[in-house]
């Protein structure tokens, strides 16, 4: 899938948008800049038998005048892991360690909150690698070090070959190349014309080069032939305690036997966006190659995206196979990948050839396979290799990369049966051989496994299908055969890996665990570098050997500490309960407060306005109080106090009567009007003589109180203003027939624009044409991989437009990649309600009501609770079968109110407020949380991705606004403009609810109310 980014600017390696060209290009708000290049590149090869081990240090260099946010993307061959990354820290290279990818992820923007950005490499979709780094300073340089194993290819059975793949555009000021081949027994060549003279010399049994360049243009690969004997292989040893990993690579020549000709196959066509970038110069080599030797052959061709188009068969007569190749020609590519829409059963057929790059970026990925075999041919960079292997495994067929073998070859894989490695014989000493499942062999083969025996011999069974038919020895001897060059266990465990990975979700535990001990980066581990040590306690992440020592030391000091790192939403649950109950059980007070403009935004900007702000501009501020009830144990007092104090950040925990309060400092508000702050031994209130905020009114006209229907049979209105874009300018000219195909033109200027796609997407909706729409809309998907901010302006339209299971499939795969965050759950568990899993929705939200997470992940998010328990409440009270056993009863009591809106956003770091004014012209909002008509907000949420929820229990007659109000933002990168879901609910917890969703745009500096509708009662 394409990779696009919101940061200030990206740097894609290898990877482009076509199909063949693998460049890097360096962005600027989306689009190609000069401002940030690579300056120096240091490539350090090792090949040790049939292994190489690389070795990229890149320096870059900021060449602007401001700080810059870098996303670096590395996507490597087939089953290639990153297994070391590095990054200058105070101009010395520090080696990153491992870490479980979600806690990576929350330890990474934690500290970015605090302007000092660690390191992070991490697998994205397919073998695709992305590191962010920040900052790279104005007119400074960063330097990143990565590093990988991969086995050689094997050539014609003589040569292994070595690839450096370099594709750079521009001219790199200094260049270096180092390779050095130990034990082999013949020079290294270079094959090609790139590199220029690189002549191997030999110096004690290695053979090495080494080359400078200046102001070199690296836009060709280097390939290194090393000669070999036919039939020779390469063995690597390495003890560790008892045992000894060992790496056997052998060479067998496989024998051609044909297979059952097929006579009807089904093409399965990938024909989503990030098809756009396979190379169908090559699919279509492979096609007409196998179609001419099958001669005459039926073929059903199925193309799908986010949904399965029309088959359509083809008769292919004597090799010709041009109305076919016409059709596959004209393939219009358009939308996410949703392989769960694949039934197979309805296409019988002999065989299947799915071509695609194995991302299911939208939508069900269970595709329904049949008893006939899968082949998966990959013709993109960035495939999802697990995925097809496994698919293709499971049903007997085989995965071809046409990446890796020629379309002559691949035709002879699909032509003829495959030679296999189908395993290791059983024997005393030996265990956890991998592979260990059938595998095709398209020419060489390592095999890593432990043997508890210096010496021991190893047999490799080779065969067709599952018939042994040979057998190959390879001898083991320590004594000739260790190491020191190549890490043998990290191999073993690389291998294992990648077995394990064809079924990820069985295994992502033990993936887990192999990945933090090798150091190897996976789906679920990450690589991270931090700066500050204490960074490294706080978070529990084990340093570098440089910094151990000093880790230790901090560390004895961390458990005193510990409370205050983590604690469980569910202590407050119920003091938040109890605070919604009393105010819903409360009888509305009559308003006495004077008239007040409507409240303007105090002026400033960045993270001291906020902090003033969210300070209240000095004192405790009312809306973050939480009151705990006397402990009836002891005659001391057991509670918490939440707030803020000018000046300080703070948390307080109790324990055993004693409170204690945690407080760091923080900058100081401005000097402004000081609230009156009473502590008693329930908690903390406001004196409501203190004069701060009064209530709030917008002065309007009488027609603000026009009669509407009684209440408790309110209705909404929802006032959406139009986006006036010139591409939506274009489309609306046009005539209706012609504007798809207008819209696939202007596509190609926007290819990469997330709104360009959700604003096409209203368009077509708004006719009427929701195929369309649904399609244009799911291509966000395809657009970054692991993006959740995306995929969480997707959901929240999908949301709107009642698509229900694939809302949930969206927010599912938010919730695996940020399993730190409350709303993670929240979204999950709300679409799987509105899709009618009642019982996994009340789960999912009860978790995130108590699950633990982070300090500071929960002071982003204050009062929370106070949005899921209604949520939680609301489900059980209009679905009363679903099993509350494991619910506290203090916790479940329905509280139906006739007026419910909620805030959610899709930008982090943002603060967007919630605005509701009722008939009597008094304002609901972050500074103003309850009115006299009885209308209470959630806290605010200044730094994080909300919700904010308004209230009112009973409705009087009139006209109700809602408005949002975009405050600011803290991101450290230029984010693209931000989505919201709004929700509106008349009735609530009733059985005459009613909902209405809204998803907008809100621009940057849409300061003051944004109108998205009104309740009419």
């Amino acid at each position: 899938m394409r990779s696009y980014y919101f940061g200030c600017f990206g740097i894609f390696l290898l990877m482009a948008f076509t199909a063949d060209a693998q460049m890097p290009s360096m962005l600027l708000n989306g689009k190609e800049s000069n401002l940030v290049y690579l300056q120096k590149l240091e490539v350090n090869v090792v090949i040790d038998g049939a292994i190489a081990t690389t070795t990229w240090t890149m320096t870059f260099k900021n060449s602007g005048k401001q700080t810059l946010e870098g996303e670096l993307n590395f996507p490597l061959p087939q089953g290639v892991p990153v297994s070391s990354y590095a990054l200058d820290i105070n101009g010395v290279l520090r080696e990153a360690v491992p870490v479980e990818k979600a806690k990576a992820t929350m330890v990474f923007e934690n500290t970015e909150r605090r302007r000092v950005d660690p390191g992070l490499l991490e697998k994205v979709d397919g073998n695709t690698f992305r590191t962010r780094i920040y900052p790279i300073n104005a007119e400074g340089v960063r330097v990143v070090r990565i590093g990988y194993e991969q086995e050689l290819s094997w050539q014609g059975q003589r040569d292994l070959q070595y690839k450096l793949p370099l594709a750079f555009t521009y001219p790199i000021e200094e260049f270096s190349l180092h390779i050095s081949v130990p034990g082999a027994s013949q020079r290294p060549q270079l094959d090609g014309q790139n590199g220029g003279d690189l002549d191997f010399g030999q110096w004690k049994q290695v053979w090495s080069v080494e080359k400078k360049w200046k102001d070199y243009r690296a836009d060709q690969p280097i390939s290194i032939r090393i000669p070999q004997t036919t039939g020779a292989g390469a063995i690597l040893m390495q003890q560790v305690g008892n045992h000894y990993f060992y790496a056997a690579s052998v060479f067998p020549k496989p024998e051609r036997i044909e297979k059952a000709v097929p006579h009807h196959i089904a093409i399965l066509w990938d024909a989503s966006l990030s098809g756009l970038r396979r190379d169908r110069k090559k699919e279509f080599e492979l096609l007409e190659g196998y179609l001419t030797k099958l001669a005459d052959v039926t073929v059903d061709l199925v193309s799908f995206s986010n949904k399965v188009g029309e088959s359509r068969k083809f008769t292919v007569h004597n090799g010709g196979w041009q109305s076919l190749k016409k059709a596959l020609q004209e393939v219009v590519y358009d939308g996410g990948t949703q392989f769960g829409a694949l039934r197979l059963a309805d296409y019988p057929c002999d065989e299947y050839l799915l071509f695609s790059d194995g991302h299911s970026s939208f939508g069900s990925d269970r595709i329904q396979v049949g008893d006939r075999p899968v082949y998966s041919i990959v013709a993109v960079a960035d495939a999802d290799y697990p995925f097809l292997q496994a698919l293709s495994q499971r049903t007997g067929g085989e995965l071809i990369n046409l990446n890796e073998v020629a379309a002559g070859k691949a035709r002879e894989l699909l032509a003829y049966e495959s030679l296999q490695f189908l395993g290791v014989r059983n024997a005393e000493g030996l265990e956890e051989s991998y592979p260990s499942m059938p595998t095709t062999l398209t020419g060489g083969l390592t095999v890593a496994g432990i043997s508890y025996k210096p010496v021991q011999t190893v047999v490799l069974q080779f065969g067709y299908g599952k018939r042994v038919v040979r057998e190959e020895k390879v001898e083991l001897d320590f004594a000739r055969q260790q190491d020191s060059e190549t890490n043998v266990s990290r191999i073993w465990a690389e291998k294992k890996i990648a077995e394990l990975d064809t079924h990820y979700e069985d295994n992502k535990e033990d993936i887990k665990h192999l990945g933090r001990s090798y150091g190897i980066v996976t789906r679920n581990t990450s690589l991270m570098v931090l700066e500050n040590i204490m960074d490294y306690v706080t978070y529990d992440i084990e340093p570098p050997l440089e910094l151990r020592d000093q880790y230790d030391q901090l560390l004895k000091g961390r458990e005193q500490n510990r409370g205050f790192l983590r604690r469980q939403v569910a202590d407050n649950a119920e003091q938040y309960f109890n605070e919604l109950l009393s105010w819903w059980n409360e009888a509305p007070q009559a308003n006495q407060q004077p008239d007040a403009p409507a409240m303007e935004h105090r002026g400033g900007s960045g993270s001291n306005q906020r902090q003033a702000r969210s300070l209240g501009q000095g004192g405790v501020v009312a809306d973050t109080v939480a009151y705990v009830p006397r402990a009836a144990s002891s005659g001391g007092q057991t509670g918490t106090i939440r707030g803020s104090v000018a000046g300080m950040q703070t948390r307080t925990v109790t324990n055993s009567g004693e409170m204690i309060v945690h407080a760091q400092a923080s900058p100081a508000p401005p000097a402004a009007s000081q609230d009156q702050v009473v502590v008693t031994g329930m908690g903390v209130r406001r004196n409501s003589n203190a004069g701060y905020l009064p209530a709030v009114r917008v002065r309007g006209t009488d027609e603000d109180k026009e009669a509407g229907p009684a209440p408790g049979g309110g209705s909404f209105t929802i006032l959406k203003a139009d986006v006036d874009t010139k591409y939506l300018g274009e489309l609306k000219a046009a005539a209706p027939a012609n504007r798809y195909a207008l819209y696939l033109q202007l596509r190609k200027d926007y290819l990469n624009t997330p709104l360009f796609y959700y604003h096409t997407a209203e368009l077509f909706l708004g006719a009427g044409e929701k195929e369309i729409g649904l399609r244009i809309l799911s291509n966000i998907a395809e657009l970054n991989a692991e993006n959740y901010e995306l995929y969480k302006l997707m959901g929240y339209k999908l949301k709107e437009l009642g698509e229900a299971e694939a809302a949930c499939a969206t927010f599912l795969k938010v919730l695996d990649w940020r399993p730190f965050e409350p709303q993670s759950y929240r979204d999950y568990g709300l679409a799987l309600e509105d899709a009618g899993h009642y019982q996994q929705a009340l789960d999912t939200l009860y978790l995130a009501l108590t699950k633990n997470y982070d300090a500071r992940i929960e002071a982003l998010y204050p009062g929370i609770e106070e949005t899921l328990l209604p949520e939680i409440n609301e489900l059980i009270a209009l679905h009363p079968t679903v099993n509350v056993s494991s619910l506290p009863k203090k916790l479940l009591t329905n509280m139906p109110v006739d007026m419910r809106v909620v805030l959610n956003w899709n930008q982090n770091n943002t603060d967007i407020d919630l605005w509701v004014t009722d008939p009597d012209n008094e304002r609901c909002f972050y500074g103003h949380r309850t009115t006299a008509m009885g209308g209470r907000i959630s806290h605010d949420f200044t730094r994080g991705l909300g919700p904010e929820q308004f209230m009112l229990k009973k409705a009087e007659k009139g006209r109700y606004k809602v408005e949002v109000s975009y405050y600011g933002d803290t991101q450290v990168k230029i984010a693209g403009e931000t989505v919201l879901l709004v929700e509106v609910y008349t009735n609530y917890g009733t059985p005459q609810q009613k909902r209405s969703l809204v998803t907008l745009q809100l621009k940057k500096g849409s300061k003051g109310g944004v109108y998205v509708g009104e309740f009419n009662f």
